[in-house]
């Protein structure tokens, strides 16, 4: 199922290589398309809020009658966001009480008897937590390394199966790791290889993963922050090397797989001061087995998350329309979302081919002022 995340960046030191050489990549310049004229805007349906005046909420639907979602608030005097998770059962919401110590910051399910909350508690203590919900109980602390393992991402894909991403912090050192539970234990890989971190990961199968995020290629350069982006066939991860740009540091945010020669990542830019300010324009690449082609999207800042509907990988972003869908050729705008949204900040299919989205409308997220959204679109009909 596909997950909703917060990523938070990091300052990390690179010491290590890539594990093969760089892909072939195209830069295209890609125009946003207006729907046809005698297309008619999607007709989408507004779904009810989990609770009024809790903010950022980010659906997880299961199915047509059952989803979860995360929503949040506070001020940002001290950046303690309170988070908090609902179940949603036809048309009402009710609020699930994770451990005191939880957090809420990913959410991913398969039912509604298997939820995980991964996420960081305090940043005073910086020790990342794994909580189990099967239904009715709330599993203890699950992280197989509380000292070392930050989660940033997870997919679980089965009631025994779990693919964590992150990584590890072991010596004063950040290294990009992926953990596997099986039910029953962990298999964490540390690619010691690299300095970095992995901020989001897209299970297709068990033999057919994907992770994301960057390495730091050291010193103070402007682009020293680089793509990272990792395969997984079943027996072994190789990388899949990313081009980045002259003067300018990459870092991967989401991924979606829709088969082998069909990935698409996405992320943020710094600028040439290294401050974290966003260039104009959303990072978009797309795998096509051979090589990577940039797909930018003009006008957008970020790219938040991918999804397919209808057989067309659709992307949420903030700017630029807010929901697009990629044509073959241009990125097109999908109408019939709320007036005035300002952002999709997330996006997720369910297996009858409906699409979701979470987004808003307004000002401040963390002081207020915004209108929340959720909103779905049924699956369309059989040609």
């Amino acid at each position: 199922m596909r997950t909703t995340v917060d990523l938070e960046k990091k300052m990390i030191r690179n010491v290590g290589r890539t594990l093969r050489a760089a892909a072939v990549t195209a830069v295209v310049g890609v125009a946003l398309a207006a729907a046809p004229a005698n297309a008619a805007a999607p007709v989408w349906e507004t779904l009810s809020q989990p609770v009024a005046g809790e903010g950022g909420a980010y659906i997880l639907p299961l199915d047509a009658q059952n989803a979860f979602a995360k929503t949040r608030r506070g001020t940002c005097g001290s950046c303690r966001l309170s988070e908090k998770v609902w179940q949603k059962t036809g048309n009402a919401w009710k609020e699930l009480t994770p451990p005191a110590d939880a957090s809420v910051t990913t959410l991913t399910a398969t039912a509604t008897d298997d939820l995980w909350a991964i996420g960081r508690k305090d940043t005073s203590t910086g020790v990342f937590r794994i909580h189990h919900y099967d239904g009715t109980r709330w599993s203890g602390n699950l992280n197989p390394d509380t000292r070392n393992l930050e989660f940033q991402a997870a997919e679980a894909v089965g009631r025994k199966s779990l693919w964590a991403v992150g990584n590890s912090r072991a010596g004063g050192r950040w290294t990009p790791v992926v953990t596997h539970w099986n039910g029953t234990s962990w298999n964490t890989t540390t690619f010691d290889q690299f300095s970095g971190d992995l901020a989001a990961i897209d299970v297709r199968a068990e033999n057919d993963i994907w992770a994301v995020g960057h390495r730091d290629a050291g010193g103070t350069a402007n682009d020293r922050f680089q793509a990272l982006a990792l395969h997984f066939d079943g027996t072994r991860w190789t990388e899949v090397p990313v081009p980045g740009t002259a003067k300018v540091s990459t870092l991967l945010q989401e991924v979606r797989s829709n088969g082998p020669d069909d990935v698409w990542v996405s992320g943020s830019v710094l600028d040439e001061r290294g401050q974290g300010a966003p260039l104009t324009g959303a990072y978009v690449n797309h795998w096509d087995g051979t090589a990577w082609t940039r797909r930018d999207v003009p006008g957008a800042t970020f790219a938040h998350s991918f999804a397919v509907y209808g057989g067309q990988v659709h992307v949420g972003v903030s700017g630029a329309g807010n929901l697009l869908r990629w044509t073959g050729g241009a990125w097109e705008v999908v109408g019939g979302i709320q007036p005035g949204m300002n952002g999709v900040s997330s996006l997720a299919s369910t297996p009858d081919g409906s699409l979701y989205l979470a987004g808003s409308s307004g000002f401040d997220s963390v002081f207020g002022g915004l209108t929340y959204y959720l909103q779905r679109l049924a699956a369309p009909a059989a040609r």
